[in-house]
Order: structure tokens, then sequence, then C-alpha cells
């Protein structure tokens, strides 16, 4: 994959822009700098990649400038199926879309990323600060294991050791061995616990009837108590509210007294209080301003009488206004006339000065010396033209002499040739091939070759023959290499493999024998001990007392006599000694037989292991027997050293044996291929000659063959060139006659047309005149016109200014006369500004009165709006005055408060009625009064103070009950009459299935791990020649030669990555400081990419300034290890710093470096999906 086009279409800060990285140049390193000042999207761009391949994320920090559902990316990418238009948009599915805005599938871009994710992708092919560093991190983690480094190099997982590393932690915390804590003791515990709980709550039957009947006993005596109590309490309750409701009877009755007098009083409305006070206050407002409005308009009629206007003035108003314009231009004609009577003296003094220069002073009409524009076109044309036409027939009079004395040149030296030589023979078919000859021998190269071919040859022997000697113990022919029959490089790997592997076999069954035999030496001495304990009675002991008890017993029965009978009753009591020991020893007996059971089992689990030991060791045997049986047919009698990496080293030294006998024979080739074009080229040579007619020598040399055809060539070329040149000047001294003749038919021509252009006008008056004396001429009345036209303007100016004059007095004379002003001529302007005053003045004093009478309008509407407002006021008035009663607004204040007075008195006598019939229980205020008029106070409290002493007493007794009752229920709940134990049992069940589930979690992280350090060993033995080789040479290329490469040591049963620096000190990965761990990582970076390329299509890499840490001689480098990367995909590096462009140049001179355009900066805060500017 490569990045042809990048479009920030609507994404960041960026709006509408291109990055065009253009098509792959060939045989040129594919490298981009993406140069721009701070903020001006660098980082940005590198995201726009990511995002464009994977998708943009939901929560995109950048949306910010564009809203989320707008951002869009677009690109052209050369992919393994052509060059493909793709368009990205922010959408939760189908949000990659092709050059029409069609949804296309993610598998357009899976297949040529080799399937990796964003992760992947970031980690493998996108470096930057945070990454690089995260890198050196790793590489510390990892303690320099090698697999680690190179899996996570070349597969991207950075955190390859952290991830082992947790995997080792989470099975350590379920179990270690020897380890005091762990989450598999912790659940042992709850089942040792739970066994205990359940222990505890296992109770028998009659004790559980016994526990429930004194908790059922216990229970109804509390019920008892309890509700007497309550029956108490509801009681006391009940007395203290009729005792409380007394007071407020009191209260009623006298409430009721004070509301008799206010009851006739009429009800007023809720906004009534508020309409008094409006109506109050309106009252005075309406009067104050009636009596303002009346004074107002006799003020401003008084003022109007006062005010008189000039109406003559005013009915000459309108032609008065043209008097500004008339006066401007009266005055402009004052100041203008002077001056442009000058300018025509000027101008007529111009006039003269041409006609003089011309010599037609005695002119009467000027205007007629102006010339026409086509006349004035065709005289300058013919002048312009003139002097072409005169050189042009200058020239070709000279280049006719010329090629008149070049043509007889020519003819000299043929001549002088054809009597050197005598013939012209060497123009014919044998010297041309002769010359074809010459020119192949010159093409051919047989003599370059043959002495390449002679160097090679001794080179490649030199070193096939050191090589031969790196094959001992094998000696012979070399040719005997190529038909010898060896193993080939898969059947190496296959007999390294299966060795390693089946010397662990044999080691693992050896450790296997180990310990079982260890295991069997722990029973046999535990069985020992069992034996010798006191008493304990062996199954076989066991049998032979008991088949003694048999044999006396058949014995006895037989003879039945004393001695039979004693040896009998012997044998029995030892018989049942033996038994009663049996009994008393059971657990001891048990042991036993499970030793002796474990003892068989072992012994032939020991036989089966060392059936797998022998096993183990032949097939190693047989290996290495197969690896020295190819030894032997290689170097038969060989002895020493048959390992296979001894094997893979010779095989290795016969590649390059055969390599330079390859190169040798090769050379061989050359050598002779090269001799024999030589006598070739040399017979051709001969043959030419003679086909010439030229005698030669024999025994001549070939450089002297080469001389003399090289003589007899030049000498036919140098006559050939001498007859082509006289061709060239006869052919050339025809072209100039011909060139002479046209242009004296051009001078011609043009005297002719000369002639006839001064004839058409004034001009020809006196003749034809010379071309100097016309320009003069043409020069001298070419301003005339102008001069001419400029006068006429000037006068009709002049006349148009003095009747703009004449028009101004006339009309201020007018004016006055209207006006009866006196007038006089000569003070016209005075006189305008006295007529304007007046008409202005009129004009004022109307304005005024104007104002005064629309005041004194507006004024009356006023009057007339307050009016009405009054009347509404006084009826509104009435209408209170009538419904209260009174004759004034004062007085319905007094009413209205009586009111206020007897709401309260009712709102009180109301709460003192529902807190009556509250207490008293009644529905009605009647019943609840005629109750209270029948209770006596004094027997209430008697019996109240009585029935807290009772109150008092059974609250303690119930206090008593309900603390043996919870004691009973507490009992009963701690034996769990329920499900309980069912419970705990499900509980211990429960946690017996967690240990098995995580116990099969343990073991699954145990071989996990262990198959994942597998995994990386292979991968370090797959990978360790290729991948080890380029970040070697990629790491002494940024260390600029302070470290001379890496290197492996092995480590138990992993290899560590050292590096070597140059004076030959090492030191592990983990143990370089942090610069040059960053250094080591960027170079095994590098040689991922290259490993991953060599077995997938290659996509781009990109970097975002890592380079800022670096000195310019680490940058240099590294841009040389960029530029190597470069020739296998594409590199575009992100930065800043203009100096790295200039590293870059100088590095990769065919770099290509795209600028970003400064933006405006602008801060931008995104907070919960929120845009701050």
């Amino acid at each position: 994959m490569r990045i042809r086009r990048l479009d920030l279409i609507r994404y960041g800060k960026f709006t509408d822009h291109t990055i065009d990285f253009g098509e792959r140049t060939k045989d040129t390193p594919d490298l981009h700098i993406v140069y721009g000042p701070n903020e001006a999207g660098k980082s940005t761009a590198l995201a726009g990649v990511l995002d464009l391949l994977f998708g943009i994320e939901m929560r995109s920090p950048y949306g910010f400038l564009h809203s989320h559902p707008s951002m869009r990316l677009g690109a052209a990418l050369d992919l393994t199926t052509g060059e493909r238009e793709i368009v990205r948009i922010k959408r939760p599915q189908n949000s990659l879309l092709d050059a029409d805005d069609q949804p296309i599938s993610e598998a357009v871009l899976r297949g040529d990323l080799g399937g990796i994710d964003r992760e992947s992708y970031r980690t493998m092919f996108s470096l930057d600060d945070d990454t690089l560093e995260a890198g050196g991190e790793s590489i510390l983690a990892s303690e320099g294991d090698l697999g680690e480094l190179l899996f996570s190099a070349s597969a991207g997982l950075a955190d390859l050791s952290h991830r082992l590393g947790d995997l080792r932690t989470e099975a350590d915390s379920f179990y270690k061995k020897r380890a005091r804590s762990g989450e598999l003791g912790e659940l042992k515990s709850q089942l040792d616990a739970l066994k205990d709980e359940r222990t505890k709550i296992d109770t028998l039957a009659a004790r559980y009837a016994q526990l429930v009947g004194a908790r059922e006993s216990a229970s109804s005596r509390y019920e008892e108590t309890i509700a007497v109590r309550g029956r108490i309490q509801s009681r006391i309750d009940e007395i203290q509210r009729l005792l409380a409701a007394l007071p407020r009877l009191t209260i009623l009755r006298a409430v009721r007294e004070k509301l008799a007098p206010l009851a006739s009083l009429p009800e007023a409305t809720s906004g009534m209080v508020e309409e008094l006070t409006t109506l109050q206050k309106d009252d005075i407002e309406l009067a104050t301003r009636s009596r303002s409005a009346t004074e107002n308009i006799d003020e401003l009629a008084s003022d109007l009488e006062k005010e008189s206007v000039d109406d003559v003035a005013l009915r000459l108003a309108d032609r008065a206004s043209r008097l500004p314009d008339l006066r401007a231009r009266h005055l402009t004609a004052a100041k203008d006339i002077p001056e442009r009577r000058l300018q025509i003296r000027e101008a007529d003094a111009a006039i003269t000065g041409i006609l003089r220069r011309i010599g037609r002073e005695d002119e009467a009409d000027p205007a007629r010396l102006v010339l026409r524009t086509s006349v004035v076109g065709s005289l300058r044309e013919l002048i312009e033209s003139r002097s072409g036409v005169t050189s042009s027939r200058q020239s070709a009079e000279g280049e006719v002499s010329g090629a008149r004395r070049r043509l007889d040149a020519a003819r000299e030296k043929l001549e002088a040739a054809g009597q050197g030589t005598g013939t012209t023979s060497y123009t014919d078919a044998s010297v041309a091939g002769l010359a074809t000859a010459l020119a192949t021998l010159r093409a051919d190269d047989h003599d370059v070759r043959l002495r390449l071919a002679d160097r090679a040859l001794t080179s490649h022997q030199e070193t096939l023959a050191t090589r031969l000697r790196g094959l001992t113990p094998w000696i012979g022919d070399p040719l005997q290499l190529l038909d010898m029959a060896v193993p080939d490089k898969f059947t190496v790997e296959r007999w390294k493999a299966d060795l390693s592997t089946a010397r662990k076999t044999v080691e693992r069954h050896q450790q296997e024998v180990e310990r079982l035999a260890s295991d069997q030496k722990h029973l046999t001495a535990e069985l020992d001990a069992l034996e010798a304990v006191a008493g304990v009675i062996t199954d076989y002991e066991a049998g032979t007392v008991r088949a003694a008890r048999e044999q006396a017993w058949a014995e006895h029965r037989r003879k039945l006599d004393k001695s039979t009978a004693d040896v009998f009753e012997d044998t029995l009591r030892r018989d049942d000694l033996a038994t009663n020991a049996r009994f008393v020893h059971v657990n001891e007996l048990a042991r036993l037989h499970q030793g002796l059971q474990a003892a068989a089992v072992l012994g032939s689990d020991i036989s089966r292991a060392e059936e797998f030991l022998e096993a183990a060791k032949t097939h190693f045997q047989s290996l290495n027997d197969e690896i020295a049986e190819a030894f032997l047919r290689i170097a038969p009698g060989f002895q020493g050293d048959t390992s296979p990496e001894r094997l893979e080293t010779w095989l290795g030294s016969r590649a390059l044996a055969l390599e330079a006998l390859s190169t040798v024979r090769a050379a061989e080739r050359d050598r002779d291929a090269a001799k024999a074009d030589g006598a070739a080229v040399c017979d051709r040579l001969k043959a030419a000659l003679a086909v010439a007619g030229v005698s030669q020598d024999p025994n001549a040399s070939f450089e002297a063959l080469v001389a003399l055809a090289q003589a007899l060539v030049d000498r036919a070329s140098e006559i050939k060139q001498l007859l082509r040149d006289l061709e060239d000047r006869q052919r050339q001294f025809a072209d100039r006659e011909r060139i002479l003749e046209g242009a004296t038919a051009d001078d011609q021509r043009w005297t002719s047309e000369w002639t006839a252009a001064c004839s058409a006008s004034w001009l020809g008056d006196q003749g034809t005149r010379s071309v100097a004396e016309v320009r003069e001429i043409l020069s001298a009345i070419g301003d005339l016109g102008s001069f001419i036209e400029k006068k006429s303007a000037l006068a009709d100016r002049v006349t148009k200014m003095e009747r703009d004059q004449a028009d101004f007095t006339a009309e201020v004379v007018r004016l006055a006369d209207g006006l009866s002003i006196a007038a006089q001529q000569s003070a016209s302007l005075d006189l305008a500004t006295v007529i304007e005053n007046r008409i202005r003045e009129a004009e004022t004093a109307r304005d005024r009165r104007l104002v005064k009478e629309q005041a004194i309008q507006i004024a009356k509407e006023r009057q007339r709006d307050l009016a009405d407002a009054i009347a509404i006021h006084e009826r509104r008035k009435g209408e209170l005055l009538q419904f209260f009663g009174v004759s004034s607004l004062q007085d319905i204040s007094v009413v209205l408060q009586q009111l206020e007075r007897r709401a309260a008195l009712g709102d009180e006598a109301d709460s003192a009625a529902a807190d009556i019939m509250n207490a008293v229980g009644s529905p009605t205020l009647d019943e609840a009064e005629r109750s209270l008029e029948n209770t006596d106070r004094v027997a209430l409290e008697t019996e109240a103070a009585e029935l807290k002493g009772r109150f008092q007493d059974q609250d303690q007794r119930s206090r008593e009950l309900f603390t043996e009752h919870s004691k009973a229920a507490d009992a009963v709940s701690a034996i769990g009459d329920d499900d309980a134990a069912a419970r705990i049992e499900e509980r211990r069940r429960t946690v017996s299935l967690e240990i098995e589930e995580k116990a099969v979690r343990y073991l699954k992280l145990r071989i996990g791990a262990a198959a994942a350090e597998q995994a990386l060993r292979m991968y370090r033995d797959r990978h360790r020649s290729s991948m080890m080789a380029q970040a070697s040479k990629a790491f002494h290329t940024i260390s600029r030669g302070n470290y001379r490469g890496l290197a492996t040591q092995p480590d138990r049963d992993t290899e560590m990555l050292v590096a070597v620096s140059a004076d030959g000190g090492s030191k592990i990965a983990s143990a370089l400081s942090k610069g040059t761990r960053f250094q080591l990582y960027l170079a095994l970076r590098v040689a991922g990419y290259h490993e991953f390329a060599s077995s997938h299509r290659p996509v781009p890499f990109l970097a975002d300034d890592i380079m800022e840490t670096f000195d310019d001689f680490r940058a240099e480098e590294a841009f040389r290890l960029f530029t190597g990367m470069a020739n296998v995909g594409q590199v575009v590096y992100f930065t800043h710093h203009q100096h790295l462009c200039d590293l870059a140049r100088k590095v990769c001179p065919s770099v290509t470096i795209h600028e970003l355009p400064q933006m405006p900066t602008s801060l931008y805060l995104v907070e919960n999906s929120r845009q701050v500017a």
C-alpha cells in the first residue's frame, strides 16, 4: 500500500487541504518530509492517516473546528488492485466510501494492511516520542530477552514482556509453591470456615422444639402487654384532648360576641382595597392635570397672537432658491474669464510658432495644414520602412560579393586535392565497407573484456582456493562438489530441532526416573516405619495366625483330647489378639495398605519411565548416527564433531565454494569469448582492406591494420567533403543574387509610393519633399490641431460665463422689485444677500407660528382625553360610594378596615371550632359543645393521673417481655430452623467449583505462558539471522560506529541481546542508557519493517518528530535508515525543524518535502465533547 494523495477535507484545523505525495519514482527512495511550523497540523495530519485507514474514532479530539458529523478525509491509494480513490467520514457503520460517496467494504484496505488493526499499525509503523520512549522501556522490561525483542519489533507488541509478566503474576496470585499466601489458600480457608459454621447450627429436633415453644410463649405474653399499654395510652390521649378543648370553647364564645356588631356590613370583593387606593390617587392627579392643561392652552394662544409673517417674501421663496446656483456661476465666471482669455492668447502664440517653423507664416486658414490620419499614417509608415529598404539592398549587395569570393575559394581547394590524389575512387562501396568495418571494430570491447576477464579469473581462483581449504576434512576436485549428495537446509534444520527435542526428552525422562526413584525410597521408608510400630498386624501375619487356628481346630476335632484343646486354645487366643490389634490400629493398617498399593503403582511407573528413557536415548542416538552417516558420505573416514551445527557450517562453506567455482568458470568463459571476438574482428578488417584493393603485410599487427584503414577512410571522407562544400557555395551564390534582385525592386516600389503620398496633401504643392523634411514637418504640425481645438473651446467657454453673469444680475433685480427693495447695478451680490436674508427671516417666522399652532392643537387633544378620564373616574367613584352607602372615599376606607376585622375574627372562630370538634370527635360543632358542657374537668384530671401510673407499669413490663422474647428468637435463629444448613452447603460447593475453575485457569495460564515462551524461542531461532543482521547494521549506523553491532548470549533457556561497542566491550540491552535504548528500539523497528516487507506488501511508515532529542549526526544517520526503508516502501516523516529538512536532502537528494501552511493560531480546548475557543 502507498498513499499517493492525502485529502484533509474537514479534519482538525484543516479545510480542503491536500498533501500530494505523487507517484512512486522508479529506482529512487520513496521518502517524504512533511514540514510546517508549530501548530501547523503535523500531528493532525498523521492522525488523519490512521483515521483514514481504520475509521475516525468515536470521541475524536479533531472535531473542534468542524462538527463531528461533517468530518471528512480522502485519499488516492496505490493498492494491489491498482489506484483507488477512497473517502472516510465519521459514522458508526459504512464510513468508508468510494469516489462516488457509495459505501465500500473495509476489506478493500484490510487486505493490503495484512490484517493488522489500528493499535498494531500505530506500534509497528507509526513512531512518535511516546512510542519511542515506550519501546525503550519495553527493552528494559524484557531484560534483554532476544525472543521478546525480535517478536515485539516485527509484530508490534511493544509491551509483550509486560503481558507475559501479568500472566505469571496472575498465576502466582492463585498458587505458588512454598508461598504462605495465595488465593487457593484463602478459598481452602473458606471451606474450613463453612464446615465449622454448619457444625454449629446442626441441633437435635427435641432441643429445637423446646426453644420454639419458649419463643412462642414469650411472644404471646409480650403482645398482651403491648395491647393493654396501648389502650391506656389511648384513654390518656382522649382526656388530654378534652382538657385542651375546654379553653378553646371559651375563646369561641368570646369571638362570637365580637362578630355580632359587624354582621350587617356589606361583603367587599378582594380587589376593592387596591381600587380604593387607585381612586384616591387618581382623584388628586386628575384635578391637578385639568388645571395645568387649561393654563397651557391660554399661554400658547397668547404667544401665537404675537407672531407676524411676511407673506410677500414667502411667495418669492421658490424663485429665490435659484440664487445660490446663479451666484456660484457668477463668481466662477468672474474668477475664470481673465485666465481663459490669457490661455487663448497663449494658444494663438503657439499656432503662430508652428506656422513659422514650417514656413507658412502667411497661411490664412491654419486648420487646412492639419493632415488627415490616413495621410499621416502612410507617411510615417514609409518613413519607418525606408531605412529597412535601404539596408536590405546594401546588405544584399555585400552578401553577393562575399558569396562570389567563397565560391572561388572552394574551387581552388578542390583542384588542389585532385592534383594530390589523382583519383576519387575512395568514395565507392569498398571504402564504405572499410569504414563500416572500422566502426564495428571501435564498437567492439573485446580487448577491455579480455583484460577484465584475466583480472577477475585470477581473483576468483584465489577465492576458490581459500574456500576449498575451509572444506576440510574433505579434499578433492572442486567439480566433485557439484555432484555431491548432501542434506538440504530443511533436513539440517529438522535434525537440529529433532536433536534439541530428543535431548530435552531424554533429560525430562531422566528427571522423571530420578523423581520416581526418590519417591520410592521415601515410600519404602514410610512402610518400614509403619511395620515397626508395636501392635500393627499386617495382612500376611493375620493370615498366618488365622491359618494356624484353622489347622489347630481341625486337629482338635479329629482327636478331641486335652493336648489338642490346649493347642487350639493357644492359637485361638493368638488369633483374637491379632484381630483386636488390627481393630485398634485400623488407621495405621489402612495407611499400610495404601502404602503398599502406592509402592506397587510406583514400581510400575518406574519401569515405564525407564522404558521411556531408554526409548528416548535410542532415538537420540539414532539421530546422531544419521547425522554421522551424512558426514561419512561427504568425507569417508571422518572422525570428530558430527553435530548438526558443524554440518550446517560445512554446508555453508560448500555453498560459498560452489559460488566461487561458478564465478571462476564464468570468468574463464568471459576470457575465451573475448579472445574469440578479437580474432573475428581482425579477420573482418583484413577482408575489408582486401576488397578496397589495399596491399597489406600479412604479419602486420592489429593496431597497424587499424591505422592503415583509418588513413584511407579519412582521405576519401576529405574529398567527399570538398565536393559537398563546392555545391553549397554555388547554391549560396545563386540565392544571394535572387535576394539582391528583390531588394532593388523593393527600393523602386517605395520611391513611387512616397511620391504618391506627398502629392495627396499640401506637402506636394512644391514638388516631392525629402524624407528628413517630411519627418520634421510631421513633428512640427503634430500639436497644431490640438492648439486650434483648444483655442476654439476656450472662446466658447468665455462666452458662456459672460452669459451666466448677465442672468444672475437680471434675476437679482427682478426679485428686488418684487420685494420693493431699491436695486443698484454695481451691488448685485450685496442685493442678493439682502434678498436671501429677508426670505430666510420670513420662513423662520412661519415655522415658529406652525410649531405653536401644532402645540395648541396637541394641548387641546390632551385636554379632551383628560376630560374623558375624569368622567370615567367619577362614574366608578360614585358606584363605590353607593355600594358602601357613604359620602366620601375616606368613609370607604373605614368600612374596609371593619371588614378586615370581621374576617380575622371569623378565621379565629373557625380555628377554635375545628380544634373543639377534633378534640371531642363530633361531626358537628353543636354536638361538641353539648359534650363539653357535660364534662367534669376535675374528674378528667384525676383519671389522667391514675392512667399515667398504670401506663408506666405496663411499659416496664413490655420492655422485660420484649427482652425475653428477643433472646428466645435469637436462640431459634442461631439453630437455623430454615434452609441455613442447605445454604451453607451450597456456598461450600460454590467455593469448591470456584477452586476447580480457578485451578483450570491456573493451568491454562501456566501452559499458555510456557507456550508463549516456547514460541518466542522458535521465533528467535527462525528470524535471528535476518532480523539480527538488519538490526545490527541499523544500530551500528545510528550510533555512528560507537557500537559495532548486536550479538547474542545464552542465558538459561533464553538468549540475551548484547550490544557490542566499538572497543570490543559489550552490554546487555537492558543495561544501556536511556538514549541508547531509544536508538536500539529504532534499529529493531527498522529491522521489523524490513522483515514485514519481506513477506507482505509494504505499508506506509509514519514518524512524528522523533529526532528532537537527537544531535545532527545521529539525526543524519536516522535519515539514512529511513532512506533504506524508503527503498522498500513509503516513509513519511513529520517535523517542524528546518534543519532536519536540510539533513534529509543531504542524505537523500531525491527526498520530497511538503510544506504545511501557517494557520491562524487559536487555542481550542476539548472538554466533554464541547469546543471552547
